[in-house]
C-alpha cells in the first residue's frame, strides 16, 4: 500500500494506492494518466473534506491517477504547468470556476498550449461551477470522472484578455465568460461572501445589490466580428464576452454560439430604469438577454475597451477580478484540448452541439 505524498502530491500513480485495492482494478482508463489539481476551499470547503471520497472515485475511474493539492492563490496555475511538463495525458480542474481559471492559465504560454496532447478537463467542486454546463460535465463525482475517463476531446477556444493594473499591462487567459462594468463589483462581493447558499442565490444577491448602487461609467468598445468592424460608445451598465455559455451561478449570456467556431458572444447592456432592470432580470437566465431593453448582440474575434479618464471599471475573467479598462480581448481558436460531455462533435455537425 503507498503512502500519502507531500502535501500537493497525494496518491501515487503505478502503485497499489492508499485504499487497498490492487493495482487498476475496476479502472475504465487504463491507457491515460490523469493529475486531478484539487483546490481544498472549493464549494466552502467541501472540496477539500471529500478528499477520501475524490481518491476512491478516482480510482474506479483511472487506473494511472494522482491527486495534487493547491496551497493558496496561484498554485493550481504551478502545479497544470508542471503536469503539462510531465506529459499527463489529463489535466483535471477539481473546484469551482475559479480554479479552472487558474489550471487554464497554467496550461497556455504565449499563446499555445505547453503541451499539444495533454486535455484539460473539470471535476466540478465549486459553488458556481458555470463551466460544466458548456462542457457537458455533470455534478457528481462519478459522473464527472466517467467523463473524464471516456468523454471526447476536441480543440478547444481560449480568451486571452490584456487588462491594465496598477503594475501595468497583466495578459490572462480565459475559458468561460470576461466581463467588465457592473460585472467585476458583482463578482467582488459574491467572492467576498460565504456563498454557502449556493452559487445562483449568491450572485444574484450580489446583482440585485449592484444593480441599485452602481453608476454607469463611459465606455468605448471597438470590435471585429463575423460581420465585419463595429463600435460602441455610452453609459454601460454590464457587458459579457462569453466562450462558455454560463456564468455567474447561472446566467446563460452565451447562448447560440460555441467554444469551438473561433467567436466569442459580446452582450453591451446600457443603464435603464429600476423598474425595467427588475423585469429583464429573468433574461440573464433565460437565454433571451439580446432581448433585454437597449442590449447590443455581436459575435466577435477581438474587442478594445476603454473607460473615460478618472472612471475605474473593473473585470472579471471566469469570475475572477482580474484588472480594470483599458483592455483588449482576443480569441486565439482551438488552442487547447478539451474533454468534455458532448454527445455530437461540434466540429463536425455545429447544428447539433447539445450544450446550447
Amino acid at each position: 500500500m503507498s503512502q500519502l505524498g507531500t502535501p500537493g502530491h497525494l496518491g501515487n500513480i503505478g502503485h497499489t494506492n492508499v485504499f487497498g485495492r490492487e493495482e487498476g482494478s475496476g479502472a475504465r482508463n487504463r491507457n491515460e494518466r490523469i493529475c486531478l489539481i484539487l483546490n481544498p476551499r472549493a464549494g466552502a470547503g467541501s472540496a477539500g473534506d471529500n478528499l477520501d471520497t475524490l481518491k476512491r472515485a478516482a480510482d474506479v475511474a483511472f487506473e494511472n491517477w494522482e491527486v495534487r493539492t493547491t496551497e493558496g492563490p496561484g498554485h493550481a496555475s504551478v502545479l497544470a504547468a508542471a503536469a503539462a511538463a510531465e506529459d499527463f495525458q489529463l489535466i483535471a480542474a477539481v473546484g469551482g470556476d475559479g480554479t479552472c481559471h487558474e489550471v487554464i492559465n497554467g496550461l497556455i504560454h504565449n499563446d499555445r498550449a505547453r503541451n499539444r496532447k495533454a486535455a484539460f478537463t473539470v471535476i466540478p467542486f465549486g459553488t458556481g461551477s458555470d463551466l460544466m454546463k458548456s462542457l457537458k460535465v455533470p455534478r457528481r463525482l462519478a459522473g464527472a470522472l466517467w467523463i473524464a475517463a471516456t468523454g471526447m476531446s476536441l480543440p478547444t477556444d481560449i480568451g486571452k484578455a490584456t487588462v491594465t493594473t496598477p503594475d501595468g499591462q497583466l495578459t490572462r487567459y480565459f475559458i468561460n465568460v470576461a466581463g467588465f462594468g457592473a460585472n467585476g463589483e458583482v463578482v467582488r462581493k459574491a467572492n467576498a461572501s460565504n456563498k454557502r447558499l449556493g452559487g445562483r442565490v449568491t450572485f444574484l444577491r450580489a446583482s440585485l445589490s449592484t444593480a441599485a448602487r452602481y453608476r454607469p461609467p463611459q465606455i468605448k468598445v471597438a470590435w471585429e466580428g463575423a460581420d465585419g468592424e463595429g463600435s460602441w460608445e455610452g453609459r454601460l451598465m454590464s457587458s459579457f464576452l462569453a466562450n462558455g455559455a454560463y456564468c455567474g451561478g447561472g446566467m446563460w449570456v452565451g447562448k447560440g454560439g460555441n467554444m469551438h467556431d473561433g467567436f466569442m458572444e459580446l452582450s453591451l447592456l446600457p443603464p435603464t430604469s429600476k423598474a425595467r432592470q427588475a423585469l429583464d432580470m429573468r433574461r440573464l437566465y433565460d437565454g433571451s438577454l439580446a432581448k433585454a431593453s437597449g442590449a447590443i448582440r455581436k459575435r466577435v474575434r477581438s474587442l478594445q475597451a476603454t473607460a473615460r479618464p478618472g472612471e475605474q471599471v473593473f473585470i472579471d475573467l471566469d469570475g475572477e477580478l482580474s484588472g480594470m479598462l483599458p483592455a483588449k480581448f482576443e480569441l486565439l481558436p482551438r488552442v487547447l484540448q478539451i474533454r468534455g460531455g458532448w454527445i455530437h462533435n461540434p466540429l463536425i455537425n455545429p447544428d447539433k452541439q447539445a450544450r446550447r
